[in-house]
């Protein structure tokens, strides 16, 4: 047993990867995590359905949220990485466990203060972020209203606890080392399912039970972490210097993305404070945001996270045509899957709400609306799954003004439909139009961003390969689609639709010819990324 685990530890704490390779394990792995997410939302729905306390629940997350984004993820993937890569890289320099070390430290103290000023405020902030709970006047009572400043209070340990894992990641990242960074968030959510299970069922209200999972589940996601850093050769050194050890620069290159994610975070509370006026709003919205981001985490995420090392190695070289190429080339293995999964959650959309949540306590209605949700959401989803590696792009160049500028423009373009497209009567949108308002600004953002970018290195598609893929993928997409939606026809004559049984078989069958047709067209009109992805299969076979 004790040989496994050493065996285990080697495994994940000392092997390097290639972008493909480290792509792949981080795909692989963010798709187990969202098949744990989406049980986990299962779970939570059929147990507790959508209402006013599975709002609180989600609704809890929001200001720890704004703090560890504001704070350490923008500081992490902005400025500390690039910083830290040219560290390592620099054989004369000796400072890189004093780089990080400093860095974390000066995170910790922010998030500490700041959760110290959250947990005192929390009995005025609450009622601000959920004022549609507490206009009702029935259900905005006292005990609502403890049960919502409670939960926050328990969820300000997330982002100190997040901290720390986000810095050991990122020096795992930077050493090209991503096995323990991808299983982290796997054990995040196996912590919260425990608790969903276990813990739950013997607190008042059951939603203390699952937060008590959340801290666990983000104490477990540094754990995993912390043995690979140390075989990476950090160490860590208690010291906090504010002008030294290169964090003067690393915090010049944060504030434009902290300010970014600032722009990003009013989203996401001017989301929230709209869906409060629906009953479930926040839960139903919350649950269909998690399934379009699906594709993003697993293709869009994954290989953005793995190529942004070598670009930050190739900027530092000056290799300036290898950095275009790169970004051309992951954009286009990022558009070649986020494109027919959009089109294929447009068509799909009520069969997956039905068979993911339409269980227990979770009923038509909230299945209608949360369908109805999805659907606007996947249109947004290819423009969602190319903005984290544009955004690495100018990470790795050291350019973070320039993100925060398009953030800006983006949160204008959020709030005005935000706040519009619900109550638009005619329209009948309702919680969907915040969905579809998140589409349309994210189509912004990445347009922004590509154009921009493109301005800071020269033309990205020199070739026109990009511009030739996306077209072939966009048209073989939408067949695909009308393929999946008539077949979905063709097998409701042969199952009950009615029953869960014959909903999956409906399901699964209309999925498995849209992925023939997609990867076998999109082979036979010799799409490089389909190319390479069957040759590498043959390869391994």
């Amino acid at each position: 047993m004790r040989e496994k685990a050493k065996k285990f530890w080697y495994f994940i704490s000392e092997k390097k990867m290639t972008v493909s390779s480290a792509a792949l394990v981080l795909g692989s792995t963010y798709l187990v995590s969202n098949i744990l997410g989406v049980f986990r939302e299962r779970l939570i729905a059929a147990r507790f359905g959508a209402n006013h306390m599975t709002d609180i629940f989600y609704a809890s997350f929001k200001i720890p949220d704004v703090i560890y984004n504001l704070l350490v993820l923008g500081a992490v993937s902005s400025a500390f990485i690039p910083i830290f890569v040219d560290s390592i890289n620099d054989k004369e320099d000796k400072d890189s466990n004093f780089v990080a070390s400093n860095f974390l430290n000066f995170l910790l103290i922010l998030t500490i203060i700041l959760g110290i000023v959250v947990y005192v405020l929390a009995w005025k902030l609450v009622p601000l972020l959920l004022p549609g709970f507490f206009a009702e006047g029935v259900n905005g009572d006292f005990h609502t209203l403890s049960v919502a400043v409670t939960s926050v209070r328990v969820m300000l340990l997330s982002p100190i606890i997040f901290a720390i894992s986000a810095v050991l990641g990122g020096i795992l990242n930077s050493h090209k080392r991503f096995i323990a960074y991808a299983m982290a968030p796997v054990i995040y959510n196996l912590a919260i399912i425990f608790s969903i299970i276990y813990l739950s069922p013997r607190t008042d209200p059951p939603i203390y039970g699952i937060l008590i999972g959340v801290v666990v589940g983000a104490f477990l996601h540094a754990a995993i972490q912390l043995l690979p850093a140390l075989s990476s050769g950090f160490r860590y050194k208690f010291v906090l210097n504010l002008r030294k050890f290169k964090l003067p620069k690393i915090i010049k290159l944060t504030v434009p993305r902290m300010l970014a994610m600032g722009a990003q975070q009013v989203n996401i509370v001017v989301d929230t404070v709209i869906a409060s006026f629906f009953v479930g709003g926040i839960t139903m919205l919350n649950f269909a945001n998690n399934i379009q981001t699906v594709p993003t985490v697993i293709f869009g995420i994954a290989i953005s996270t793995a190529v942004f090392p070598v670009l930050a190695e190739l900027k530092t070289k000056g290799q300036h045509d290898d950095f275009k190429n790169t970004i051309s080339t992951s954009l286009r293995k990022i558009l070649y899957f986020v494109i027919p999964a959009s089109i294929g959650m447009i068509i799909l959309r009520a069969q997956i709400i039905r068979l993911l949540y339409g269980v227990g306590n979770f009923g038509w209605d909230s299945t209608f609306w949360t369908a109805k949700a999805l659907g606007y959401f996947a249109i947004g989803v290819a423009a969602q799954g190319v903005i984290p590696l544009l955004l690495r792009g100018f990470y790795a160049i050291k350019d973070t003004k320039t993100p925060f500028v398009v953030s800006l423009i983006t949160m204008t373009v959020n709030i005005v439909f935000a706040v519009s497209l619900p109550f638009i009567a005619i329209w009948d949108l309702e919680i969907a139009g915040v969905a579809l308002a998140f589409s349309i600004a994210g189509f912004v953002n990445a347009g922004l961003l590509y154009y921009l970018l493109q301005g800071k290195i020269g033309k990205i598609d020199t070739d026109n390969k990009l511009f030739a893929s996306v077209i072939k993928v966009g048209l073989l997409s939408i067949v695909m689609g009308i393929i999946a939606h008539y077949s979905l026809f063709f097998f409701d004559y042969f199952v009950d639709t009615e029953r869960v049984v014959g909903l999956f078989i409906q399901t699964m069958g209309a999925v498995s010819l849209a992925v023939i047709f997609y990867f076998g067209s999109t082979y036979l009109f010799k799409i490089e990324e389909a190319q390479n992805l069957f040759m590498r299969r043959t390869k391994k076979s």
